[in-house]
């Protein structure tokens, strides 16, 4: 996992309307997906701050400050981005063994929720840290079944898009 650090968080008077290099925050995530028409933009210095936190599409992204655990997987990126202070970059280490998709998918799920609310740090204001997301267990099914298992939950995902109103009918 990878996150802006520290030294590198960013002043919101460093935030752009427009601009080559795009910045991804938590208020960016809807429904697991990132809406890029919201996003602001950066120098070219502060994207290449960090290689990590550097955005390409595949990418699992967690909100680690605020609104804690939401999801989002990054695609149709048009543009060059990176990270604001608050969101986990989620590395795969091993892709032989690691559906994106699937990761996603259980990510997403309210098990993580559960997990996250009961470890959060911090008062008011609650916080993520690195650790408790490495000890978040996750079962993982051979790779073959994990990428069905993934497109499954990704056609649902795409079909509620598509057509909210079925999903939305009042009974």
């Amino acid at each position: 996992m990878y996150a802006r650090i520290g030294w590198q968080n960013l002043r919101t008077s460093e935030f752009l309307d427009n601009g080559d290099y795009m910045l991804i925050t938590g208020t960016d995530f809807v429904d697991g997906r990132i809406n890029f028409s919201k996003c602001h933009y950066v120098k070219k210095e502060r994207f290449e701050q960090d290689k990590h936190i550097q955005i390409t599409d595949g990418c699992i992204l967690i909100t680690k400050d605020g609104t804690l655990g939401k999801v989002a997987y990054v695609q149709g990126l048009k543009k060059p981005a990176t990270l604001n202070a608050g969101i986990f970059n989620i590395e795969i280490r091993d892709e032989n063994k690691v559906d994106r998709k699937y990761l996603f998918q259980y990510l997403k799920a309210p098990y993580l929720m559960c997990y996250v609310k009961q470890r959060a740090t911090g008062g008011t204001i609650k916080h993520l840290n690195q650790n408790i997301l490495i000890d978040f267990p996750v079962s993982l099914s051979s790779k073959t079944e994990q990428e069905i298992i993934g497109k499954y939950f990704d056609d649902i995902d795409n079909s509620i898009t598509l057509h909210p109103q079925i999903f939305s009918t009042k009974l």
